[in-house]
């Protein structure tokens, strides 16, 4: 199950004067049809260092820098809402450990409960290239649905967990605010799960980033079967003020077409 809530800020920030950033407050809305739509998200996130900009692509200048961040997230739909904290700490110039918890929350639906944890540790082979392998933790609540002349459900639930590994490796080239970030994840279960994500950046403040996802035969996943390819372009007005819009499309499965229409919006400051 993959939850990519896609975010907006108050438009409020952009009266503050410009200082060096150390906070980002993003703010989403969206149509997600796969998991019952529209959306509408919020997230914060506290980086510990200054972020400098400077002849760097503003959106992956934190991580160019190796700056620790912290952030929480939420988003709901009609269907559930959606919780999820984490962090990313650079403990010296070669390893980097990243945490994710999510929790969601369903009302209307057999799956009463979802939650995940990733932990992964990364290594830098080079300034460029960084390889990684991580923990990935779900557990899922359910209610069985009876079928009798007419749907409902009873009040037992029942539950399970599953752990895995997978494994990851990023690399990025950016010279003079211009350059590719590319990366590739899999999850090692019992059937394929791959992310691939390609971003190029035109310049510091324009880039356009595709991503491929890979999931077949698993039961946890809430897309139709087929891949899902999303096509992303980030803006950036000024090194405070972004806007991202996105969509996404089913490939390949019984029902190919639109599957996301996104709009994202942040603020650091």
């Amino acid at each position: 199950m993959q939850l990519k809530p896609l975010l907006l800020s108050s438009a409020l920030l952009l009266s503050f004067p410009a200082f060096a950033a150390q906070n980002e407050v993003t703010f989403g809305i969206g149509d997600l049809q796969d998991y019952t739509s529209p959306f509408i998200g919020l997230e914060y996130k506290r980086y510990f260092s200054d972020v400098s900009a400077e002849n760097q692509p503003h959106l992956i200048s934190p991580y160019l820098n190796k700056i620790n961040s912290a952030y929480g997230r939420y988003f709901t739909t009609d269907v559930y809402d959606f919780y999820q904290v984490g962090g990313e700490w650079f403990i010296d110039d070669r390893w980097v450990v990243n945490t994710h918890f999510r929790y969601v929350d369903y009302s209307r639906t057999a799956t009463t409960t979802y939650a995940t944890a990733d932990i992964d540790v990364g290594y830098f082979l080079s300034s460029n290239w960084q390889v990684g392998a991580g923990s990935y933790y779900q557990y899922q609540e359910s209610r069985p649905f009876y079928y009798n002349g007419e749907t409902y459900t009873n009040d037992r639930t029942f539950s399970r967990n599953r752990n895995s590994i997978k494994a990851f490796t990023r690399y990025t080239n950016v010279t003079n605010g211009s350059g590719w970030d590319m990366g590739a994840e899999v999850i090692f279960t019992s059937s394929l799960r791959a992310t691939l994500d390609a971003r190029y950046f035109f310049n510091p403040d324009v880039s356009l980033n595709l991503t491929y996802l890979i999931e077949e035969n698993d039961e946890d996943y809430l897309y139709d079967e087929g891949d899902i390819a999303e096509i992303t372009l980030d803006y950036w007005f000024t090194r405070h003020f972004s806007l991202q819009v996105g969509a996404g499309a089913r490939i390949g499965g019984d029902e190919d077409g639109l599957a996301t229409v996104t709009l994202t919006t942040s603020y650091r400051f």
